[in-house]
């Protein structure tokens, strides 16, 4: 290359728009692993990197002469570095938050306004859950405290974490036995509400939270592509919207072409969750969506395996 193009075009002007482009293009897909992992993997990952990242610039920065090739390498080395310890961490976070959620049932609960929504929860009995819990209230602090006696008196059962909001968190709670329990913030004596441990068929069951199924709005996606129903009986589903300052909801229609609508339940902008409390469906295939983003949609199954939707809804 001739010196005067490399000075007057190359390095001035394609050189530093090429480095803009590949860093944006980083971590741009950088961004999106750290989404698909925990906070606190999310912070520990970014952490890293940022260190391989100073590391790197300050090898090239040491050099006595900086080449095009050196500013290239050092590009590479970033580039390999982040999506090395994004993969690491997507692998090992990810596969755990999976298994985790294979194994215990979720329970949703948040904090808005200084209360929580809903007072009455109803959790597996026997059986480990996770208590997700929303706090909503911008720069508030808030928790879940559980005990067994409405008078808050004793030791908690389970204390919870206090959390600043805006911000989620997952609780673990251990096994309780059948009966009633209740629920406060330590914080604010007057958010107060009641738990009932209930017996059912084991984790994710039937007699899971709610009495039906949750389903997770994340990225723009539904977790599931399948929801799986009992027939002819009123059932729940438990809807945990996760994108912050964007709104879905749950619609459900009798075939692809959403031609005739069964359930239409209420937009909630995240982060949020709501319990829709869906009419009986007979046995069949069906089809949900999110009325906003006709692209997050998927097959509510009633009744076990069946076959194409039936045209009628519900009698």
């Amino acid at each position: 290359m001739k010196p005067v193009v490399r000075d007057r075009f190359v390095m001035p002007i394609v050189l530093p728009i090429a480095i803009i482009v590949i860093l944006a293009l980083v971590l741009y897909g950088f961004s999106r692993i750290l989404l698909s992992i925990t906070p606190e993997a999310a912070t520990a990952t970014a952490v890293v990197v940022a260190g391989g990242v100073l590391g790197a610039a300050s090898f090239a920065a040491g050099r006595k002469q900086v080449r095009l090739s050196t500013i290239a390498a050092m590009i590479g080395a970033i580039t390999g570095f982040a999506m090395l310890a994004g993969g690491i961490a997507l692998a090992v976070a990810g596969g755990e938050e999976g298994e985790g959620e294979g194994q215990r049932p979720v329970v949703v609960l948040a904090a808005a306004d200084i209360a929580f929504d809903p007072t009455v929860l109803t959790v597996p009995a026997g059986h480990p859950f996770t208590l997700r819990f929303h706090n909503q209230d911008a720069d508030v602090q808030h928790n879940v405290d559980i005990f067994d006696n409405d008078a808050f008196a004793g030791e908690p059962l389970f204390p919870g974490e206090i959390v600043t909001g805006v911000t989620e968190i997952d609780y673990s709670v251990p096994p309780l036995p059948p009966g009633g329990y209740f629920f406060r913030c330590v914080i604010h004596s007057n958010m107060t509400g009641e738990m009932e441990a209930v017996e059912g068929e084991g984790p994710g069951g039937p007699g899971g939270p709610g009495g039906g199924v949750t389903v997770v709005a994340q990225n723009v996606a539904f977790d599931t592509t399948t929801i799986e129903l009992p027939p002819d009986v009123p059932t729940t589903i438990t809807f945990d919207n996760r994108d912050a300052g964007t709104q879905h909801n749950i619609a459900i229609y009798t075939d692809p072409e959403l031609s005739q609508e069964l359930f239409n339940g209420d937009l909630i902008t995240g982060p949020a969750a709501i319990e829709y409390e869906v009419s009986p469906l007979p046995p069949g295939d069906y089809v949900f969506v999110c009325i906003v983003h006709p692209n997050m949609k998927g097959t509510v199954v009633v009744g076990g395996p069946a076959g194409p939707p039936e045209p009628s809804g519900p009698t």
